[in-house]
């Protein structure tokens, strides 16, 4: 079970787990991350829509469905890292586990020091959608995001206490719409049994 404990905030989170107390400190992206990139290039037709044990590495893009996959690929470009859409759905930032492809429409945050994780991800997702160029197309490129400033802990065990708890949520959440997809399907096919046409 997890307890959180409300702190006196002075520019810091409200709720802390017990036992962390160092402040969190605020950075530019550019001085936290080894490497700002982007994906590649890939063409729909050389993927799998479902994985395989060839086609097994994920493939993100800028879409929201789907939690981003649009596909599984052969081969893999980053491993442990965090994505932000770059075009269309700009801003958008997630925590990436394992190996996985991401496309050109997705920026890469790398860090071999573990600052890749899923609190930094929520994190600056809290913020990265301020740096978003407004236009035809909204844009959050390399350069601007190496500037995008936000607060994490540097305690790596509260950032491993956190990103296990934000990560068990989101299982939770996961789980909660599969249940409720299950029930829409089971209302619609009643209806159709149930009410006369």
């Amino acid at each position: 079970m997890y307890k959180l404990l409300a702190v006196q905030a002075n520019g810091q989170p409200q709720l802390r787990f017990t036992g962390f107390s160092q402040p969190w400190v605020k950075e530019q992206v550019k001085n936290v991350f080894d490497e700002i990139t982007r994906g590649q290039v890939l063409a729909v037709s050389k993927m799998s829509s479902v994985a395989t044990p060839e086609y097994q590495y994920p493939v993100y893009s800028s879409q929201t469905l789907n939690n981003g996959v649009i596909g599984y690929y052969k081969q893999y470009l980053f491993e442990n890292a965090i994505t932000w859409t770059t075009d269309g759905y700009a801003g958008r930032v997630t925590y990436r586990p394992g190996k996985f492809y991401s496309t050109n429409v997705n920026g890469v945050l790398i860090s071999h020091r573990g600052l890749a994780n899923k609190v930094i991800a929520e994190a600056l997702n809290r913020v990265a959608h301020k740096y978003v160029a407004k236009g035809g197309i909204p844009k959050l490129m390399n350069n601007v995001m190496a500037i995008v400033e936000f607060e994490y802990p540097v305690e790596g065990e509260e950032q491993a206490k956190l990103s296990t708890f934000f990560t068990e949520l989101d299982q939770l959440i996961d789980s909660y719409h599969r249940q409720l997809e299950l029930y829409k399907k089971l209302k619609a096919a009643l209806v159709q049994k149930v009410i006369v046409p």
